[in-house]
């Protein structure tokens, strides 16, 4: 007998996006984790899990734009994390170039420093995309770093002639880049992201005040090879 009452299975399972556990049947409201839409979902995670048809089809910079402008998170590594746990955004790849600058810039409208409206996410954007893959190796500087940089840039209204605004944007990709480097290799664009985010979360703790969760984060990516494992200070069993 097949099984179709609300909490029980699906007839053909599935894992959810967010943690792997079975999805089961639903008649309930649910909200999606990165638009916000609510709507009465077919399927929900038994943690509450929901995306909608709308972001499970959505493509990488569809997705990180629509959930940066929704997200109301103050934490760009939370953003960031679960923009990454998105099928949309491979295991490596350019796509982490901007989930890091939108993480940053959703972050820092959030906790209320800056006004960031949905056309400056965009500028953004377009912006991070224009480190090629593999620019780490092949300019000496990572995407991920540089996105960080052009978060506080476009917040910053940084340009050629600033004084102090283009002055704390190198240093911060300087700094993320020293951060990155210590790596060593292969390269792990999701680290890579981390590591960045977390020079981002410091200068905005030390210059803003701003709060967040301590301790150091646990990579959920872990084991797609080429890993770096126990090398990683993401890396936990």
């Amino acid at each position: 007998m097949k099984k179709t009452s609300a909490g029980a299975p699906l007839e053909e399972s599935f894992e959810c996006l967010l943690c792997d556990r079975v999805m089961l049947r639903s008649e309930q409201t649910s909200t999606c984790s990165y638009c916000g839409k609510s709507e009465v979902a077919d399927y929900q995670c038994p943690d509450g899990h929901y995306v909608c048809e709308g972001c499970r089809l959505s493509t990488a910079q569809q997705l990180v734009k629509t959930t940066c402008n929704h997200t109301k998170d103050t934490d760009p590594l939370r953003i960031a994390n679960l923009l990454m746990k998105h099928p949309a955004i491979p295991m490596h790849g350019t796509e982490h170039h901007y989930v890091a600058s939108c993480a940053v810039l959703a972050s820092m409208r959030n906790l209320g420093l800056f006004d960031i409206d949905p056309l400056q996410m965009d500028k953004a954007a377009a912006l991070a995309r224009i480190p090629p893959l593999g620019s780490c190796a092949l300019w000496g500087a990572c995407g991920a770093a540089i996105g960080v940089g052009i978060a506080f840039s476009r917040a910053l209204k940084a340009n050629i002639m600033s004084g102090e605004e283009r002055s704390i944007v190198l240093n911060l990709v300087s700094e993320s880049l020293g951060e990155i480097s210590k790596l060593g290799g292969p390269r792990c664009c999701k680290a890579s992201v981390i590591l960045s985010l977390q020079v981002a979360r410091k200068f905005l703790a030390e210059r803003y005040g701003a709060q967040f969760d301590e301790g150091n984060p646990i990579c959920e990516f872990k084991n797609v090879e080429p890993c770096l494992r126990e090398s990683c200070p993401f890396y936990h069993e």
